[in-house]
């Protein structure tokens, strides 16, 4: 199977960044800068996994995974988030969330992807763009 991903953050580089590296590793990925651009998408049911940022104008990533809670095959979460520990007990009642702390490197995010999909062909991080970070595994999104 193909996992169909949607990344989602309002900080283009970031939700570039991400999407690229999600491509790399052979996902379907498709992209939203808003909430309201990810509910649409979300809600065709082509989603298998769902990475979100949790701090966005208007529909957060918290509203998503609630809104992913209730469909009939809802897609696995990774939340995006500089707030965990106030998070917890909220996340508690969702079955397939997974938080990744911010600041984060490539690696993190790979590893945690692995884990909520057991999907990586790739043995090691490698540069998503030449020149773009100093090294793959140094690299912190802010």
């Amino acid at each position: 199977m193909r996992w169909r991903a949607l990344v989602l953050d309002d900080e283009p580089r970031y939700r570039d960044i991400l999407r690229r590296v999600l491509e790399r590793e052979g996902f379907s990925v498709r992209s939203a800068e808003n909430g309201e651009d990810a509910v649409a998408q979300i809600l065709q049911g082509e989603v298998d996994l769902l990475v979100t940022d949790l701090q966005m104008p208007k529909v957060t990533g918290l509203d998503l995974i609630e809104l992913t809670s209730r469909l009939p095959h809802p897609p696995q979460v990774l939340l995006i988030t500089a707030q965990k520990g106030m998070l917890e007990g909220r996340l508690k009642r969702f079955g397939s969330v997974h938080c990744l702390l911010k600041p984060f490197s490539l690696n993190d995010f790979r590893a945690k992807i692995g884990l909520l999909t057991g999907h990586w062909t790739s043995p090691s991080v490698a540069p998503v763009a030449e020149g773009e970070f100093s090294s793959p595994l140094s690299c912190t999104l802010n």
